[in-house]
């Protein structure tokens, strides 16, 4: 078993994972699959590992917004969690 099956992720996680995987499908113009769009979720909005680099970036200001389309996507999710 992986060490970030499902059981291990919250219902708003799943919740998250299911919704980008939803994205990446039809991005995709077929089903991506629940482990790509975990990994990728991951990568881009899961729960980050705090380092050296990480914690000088959280300290910016907050009127900063990430750049690019992971950005876009990153508060997409953040507003449809609320």
């Amino acid at each position: 078993m992986m060490p970030n099956a499902p059981s291990t992720l919250s219902e708003n996680e799943i919740a998250q994972i299911e919704q980008h995987k939803y994205f990446l499908s039809e991005k995709a113009g077929y089903d991506v699959g629940w482990e790509h769009a975990e990994q990728d979720w991951r990568e881009h909005f899961g729960p980050q590992v705090v380092t050296a680099e990480s914690a000088t970036a959280e300290s910016a200001p907050a009127t900063i917004r990430p750049k690019g389309l992971s950005g876009f996507f990153k508060r997409l999710i953040s507003r449809a969690a609320v």
